[in-house]
């Protein structure tokens, strides 16, 4: 089972939106897709269904749902070090749309859930566009030297009913470590918050980091929620299918007091898409994730030419988060590189108001496509005296 790079032409021929909104001549790499093909056992059942004409409702009381349920059960065991229980089990079309269940479940207007800074921009717009308040924690470990003055801000929270974490981090691919997760377990306890996790890049962790969920911590074991998707370690996100553990019974007995189309919406291909993913395509995984710490280490070498761009490695994801404010870019950074680089980075603007001057870049992409991306943006920095 080959890991297959998709040419630019098959990329703009697709309906994605990575790919579908890049202007000629500009190579996109701000969208969180992969420039891969699809597993082959992938395709092979969605063509399947497509030939049967496959498309009725999922029968959840027994079909695709329960099967993905055990599934994922299993496979959290033997992959993630915890262990769900099946019964506990939700799936929905997508993590955001559990992330929204969850504010309108566990929390009332005007309450305050906590997030990292920079914010994935959906969680910040569903925390608003619902009435609460986020409440902005940097990214990074609780022993890092400048993290002492944003934990006490946040231990003088009055109203904090929800920490919202996202492991590993978006878009800076941080690995919040063991430590900082029993502190997280410990302010939520403090706060009687519950703890909501997206853990959907969770099997794209580099070998030189240790990856733990937050429902490994025992002081966290009777508050947390979290969800996860096969949408970016198998490059399927179009495809809406998410699934999500509650650490007791309580917890989901709240979360299902919500209508169950308001909660649910997976669909029978991307159901199918899933349990395939999980079941028959861990050799594609591996060659991905063997691909994609490649391209890290090429971005990697790349950038320690290039002093006046602060950059960290990340510990997972294909996202690497770039800060271009010493450099000649200043605070313009994505505009910059269109225009003079001819490429598309995520502008750091969108993860937050403040953070002009920082950029997004996939690198989920083939030897030959980041060879051009390297190639660019080194010419761009080359003017505007990255190098320092």
């Amino acid at each position: 089972m080959r890991l297959i790079p998709l040419t630019d032409d098959e990329l703009r021929a697709g309906s994605g939106l990575k790919w579908g909104r890049a202007p000629d001549g500009v190579i996109p790499a701000d969208i969180a897709e992969l420039d891969f093909a699809v597993a082959p056992p992938i395709r092979a059942v969605l063509s399947a269904a497509v030939d049967r004409s496959d498309f009725g409702y999922p029968d959840y009381t027994g079909g695709a749902p329960v099967r993905l349920a055990e599934l994922f059960a299993d496979r959290t065991r033997r992959r993630m070090g915890w262990c769900p229980h099946p019964g506990r089990v939700e799936v929905c079309a997508q993590v955001v749309q559990a992330l929204c269940c969850v504010i309108l479940a566990f929390t009332r207007t005007g309450d305050e859930v906590l997030v990292h800074s920079p914010t994935y921009p959906p969680f910040t717009e569903a925390i608003r566009s619902l009435g609460r308040r986020p409440l902005l924690l940097p990214v990074g470990n609780v022993a890092d030297d400048e993290a002492a003055g944003a934990w006490a801000r946040v231990e003088q929270a009055a109203r904090l009913r929800l920490i919202v974490l996202c492991q590993p981090h978006n878009p800076t691919g941080h690995v919040f470590d063991r430590n900082t997760l029993e502190v997280l377990a410990d302010l939520a306890i403090r706060h009687d918050a519950v703890v909501f996790a997206d853990e959907i890049h969770a099997e794209i962790v580099y070998d030189d980091t240790e990856f733990h969920s937050i429902a490994s911590i025992q002081s966290a074991a009777e508050r947390t929620i979290v969800f996860t998707s096969a949408a970016k370690s198998f490059n399927i996100a179009g495809l809406r299918c998410a699934v999500g553990h509650f650490s007791n019974d309580e917890l989901l007995a709240r979360f299902r007091t919500l209508p169950w189309h308001l909660r649910s919406g997976a669909g029978a291909l991307g159901l199918a898409a899933t349990i395939t993913a999980w079941e028959s395509c861990d050799d594609w995984l591996d060659q991905l994730r063997s691909q994609l710490s490649i391209n890290r280490a090429r971005l990697t070498e790349f950038m320690s030419h290039f002093r006046q761009v602060r950059f960290t490695p990340p510990s997972g994801t294909y996202l690497a988060w770039l800060d271009f404010r010493a450099t000649g870019a200043g605070y313009d950074a994505h505009h910059f590189l269109a225009k003079t680089a001819m490429i598309s980075l995520q502008p750091g603007t969108v993860f937050g108001t403040s953070l002009e001057g920082f950029v997004r870049f996939n690198f989920g992409t083939s030897d030959a496509r980041l060879d051009s991306l390297l190639e660019r943006l080194g010419r761009a920095l080359d003017t505007c005296g990255g190098k320092g």
